[in-house]
């Protein structure tokens, strides 16, 4: 028999009323369709006959699920046996499936299991035990969609503009509701958190909402003009944070333990400064003061600076966990059994929080956090099980809640002075307090600056303190190695980290987020230095970048193949003649939405009347092409190979994608003018008139003819693949 724990009673709701996500096909249409839920099989790779590893050592009791009782998707025997048996290929798919009657009755049939269970009895139990993951949401069409939104105004090149126009499209595509006939109820159990409101999710393995990909996702909600959604999007975060006391890093009860980068103040700010509804800071005010509590009691602590002897207010990411994450069981339960010499108990919890540690950085998993990142790049667990998150206090986690107190207290003085403020007395925005909660997070925003200057800052590498205001030299320095790597590699030079490690946030990847914030430092640093000078070259070489600002010699950097470079163009004329800080934000852009369009073209994309797909023969050769697909937008990309999406870490990579999205559409709204017509390097774009005579498009040739790329009615473009080496 197997051991579990029987619940006598069913188990009180933790939760606030909606739910999860469903697997998507993009289309470039604008129409809504639903999309049937599709869910997996098992599938497992060993005979059905073999015994199931590690039934010999089951994780302690964790606190993340339902105060510790025993349910599917936390950590212990059932789903420890399940997730080892290997039935499904990723982690995430059984912890995101409901249970097709009552907790007890399926923690009975487990228990009925006999001692040493095999794969075929776990594979039997789960299929007769258990419903499709995603099953709890369902597609909705969204009101009030607008298909011309004002951004597409500011898109000069038509090819940009139509498919901009695709991308604004896809909200609908992940955009979900409660399926209320799919709820529990009382009679399954399911690990989805449900909320009150529409939700937009990133897509693919990523079924529910996420935290901080829903910034980015807000802010291209903005820039669609879907504002109701975006107050959607706060208002769900601000349900879990009355519920829970925080934001959970998504909205499954196995993420319980830990939450991701604070921006939903940043989300605040944005949502205000683009509506100009204060009304939601009524009851947002407070329920941002539970977020920043939870910060400061959980994750801030005084640390003595060795620079200066100060005492400094601090903060990291730490997890209280010993046991794999549900939804990457597997994974983490190989990586820290398969240490040499094996770890005893302490050193297995230790790794385990470190692992969801990591997580819950958002970076997961890159080099920054591990002391030895080298160790063997075609395993990524011996790297893994150095990791040191916890004992490091990173610079973007202090310069995010300096961020957060700093526009939480312009926030209460906004709240106070507008017509929305004028009689709230509600939990603490009143005048009186108003004006000692801005005090206060003024003090708090100081406080966490004045430690990244102390503990992190060094002039040549991080952010924009008070000397770089008008001094145009030092605010040059520090873009010096961002300038460097536009010139160097063909993709968007967003990277979080030059080591290739094969982790999933290291070198080649490329992350729309990053891209964004690259882009707000040299919007900063346009503020800092208001006479900003026009340079004659964007790029700069080796020698001139700030010393140690890259962290590696040039010889150790990795190279760009000329295999994949083709016919890019490494400097763009629309930013000559442009203040530098605006010129890097268009070379920024431009190759970030030349990266998104053209691994969405390689990928079957077309627009109708305008770009045709592909031929079904060369789309079949990228190796990333899914039969009856017209385009897909992918969750990362190569900063080697603009045509292509970004790999490596514990998943495949992700199509949907909403921060991808988000990000393509405040670029496009904000730089659009600025942008010529995409070159893809290694699948040139050519214009065919109607008299058939193929020209290339934007200096691409085909033949022996150019041309800018005019578009008119008896004109088409297509594209061809140049066959990589």
């Amino acid at each position: 028999m197997r051991s579990t724990l029987l619940l006598v009673a069913p188990l009180a709701s933790l939760l606030l009323p909606l739910g999860s996500a469903q697997n998507i096909t993009q289309t470039s249409s604008v129409s809504f369709s639903p999309t049937p839920v599709s869910t997996s099989v098992p599938s497992p790779t060993v005979p059905l006959n073999s015994s199931v590893v590690g039934q010999d050592q089951y994780p302690p009791v964790q606190y993340l699920c339902n105060g510790g009782l025993n349910t599917t998707y936390c950590p212990g025997v059932l789903l420890q046996d399940v997730e080892l048996a290997g039935i499904f290929g990723d982690s995430k798919t059984f912890v995101d499936k409901p249970t097709n009657g009552t907790l007890n009755d399926t923690l009975a049939a487990f228990a009925a299991l006999p001692a040493n269970v095999t794969v075929g009895e776990i594979e039997t139990f789960v299929e007769q035990y258990f419903k499709g993951e995603g099953l709890e949401l369902s597609q909705v069409q969204l009101e009030g969609f607008n298909p011309s939104p004002a951004i597409l105004n500011n898109i000069s090149d038509p090819i940009f503009k139509a498919w901009t126009s695709i991308v604004n499209s896809y909200w609908t595509l992940l955009a979900r509701e409660t399926n209320q006939s799919a709820l529990c109820n009382g009679q399954c159990e399911s690990s989805l958190i449900p909320l009150n409101h529409t939700i937009i999710v990133p897509g693919g393995r990523y079924r529910e909402i996420y935290y901080w990909d829903s910034y980015w996702i807000l802010e291209g909600l903005l820039s669609s003009e879907l504002y109701d959604y975006a107050w959607d999007l706060l208002e769900n975060f601000m349900d879990l944070i009355d519920t829970y006391g925080f934001l959970p890093n998504g909205g499954r009860k196995y993420y319980l333990n830990r939450s991701q980068p604070p921006v939903f103040i940043q989300m605040l700010d944005a949502y205000v400064k683009v509506t100009g509804n204060a009304t939601i800071l009524e009851r947002a005010l407070p329920i941002a003061e539970t977020e920043m509590q939870w910060w400061a009691n959980n994750r801030t602590y005084n640390y003595t600076s060795p620079f200066t002897g100060q005492t400094r207010l601090v903060a990291h990411y730490a997890v209280n966990n010993s046991a794999p994450r549900p939804e990457g069981y597997v994974e983490d339960y190989e990586t820290v059994t398969g240490a040499t010499p094996a770890l005893d108990e302490t050193g297995r919890a230790d790794l385990y929080a470190e692992l969801a540690t990591g997580a819950e950085s958002g970076w997961d998993y890159s080099s920054r956090w591990c002391k030895q990142p080298l160790l063997n790049l075609t395993d990524n667990n011996p790297a893994l099980r150095t990791l040191n998150v916890r004992a490091i206090i990173p610079v973007d986690l202090l310069s995010l809640l300096a961020g957060d107190h700093a526009l939480l207290a312009n926030l209460y003085e906004l709240y106070a002075n507008s017509s929305s403020g004028d009689n709230s007395k509600r939990n603490g925005t009143s005048s009186g307090n108003s004006t000692s909660q801005v005090a206060y997070h003024r003090q708090r925003a100081q406080a966490f600056t004045d430690s990244v200057l102390d503990l992190n800052w060094d002039p040549a590498k991080n952010i924009t303190p008070s000397e770089v205001i008008n001094n145009e030299a030092a605010a040059l320095n520090v873009v010096s190695g961002l300038r460097f790597l536009l010139g160097k590699y063909s993709g968007v030079p967003s990277v979080a980290t030059l080591l290739a490690t094969g982790l999933n946030w290291d070198f080649p990847n490329s992350w729309p987020p990053h891209v964004y914030t690259s882009i707000k430092s040299f919007e900063a640093l346009g503020r800092a230095v208001p006479n900003a000078t026009v340079l004659s070259n964007t790029t700069v070489s080796f020698g001139e970048v700030a010393p140690g600002q890259l962290g590696l010699q040039e010889a150790d950097l990795q190279p760009q193949p000329s295999s994949t470079i083709g016919n890019v163009t490494l400097q763009i004329e629309e930013a000559n003649g442009k203040p530098w800080p605006l010129a890097l934000s268009i070379e920024f852009a431009n190759r970030y939405l030349g990266a998104a369009f053209c691994s969405w073209y390689s990928t079957g994309g077309a627009i109708e009347g305008l770009l045709t797909q592909l031929p079904l023969s060369q789309l079949n050769a990228t190796g990333t092409y899914t039969g009856g697909q017209t385009g897909v937008m992918f969750e990362k990309f190569n900063v080697t190979d603009t045509d292509a999406a970004g790999g490596g870490g514990e998943y495949t990579v992700q199509v949907g994608f909403g921060w991808t999205n988000g990000v393509v559409l405040w670029a496009a709204g904000q730089f659009g003018q600025y942008l010529p017509a995409p070159t893809c390097p290694l699948i040139p774009i050519v214009e065919v008139p109607n008299n058939g005579t193929a020209t290339g498009s934007n200096g691409t040739t085909s033949g022996n003819s150019t041309t800018g790329g005019g578009v008119n009615a008896t004109s088409l473009f297509v594209g061809y693949r140049i066959p990589r080496k």
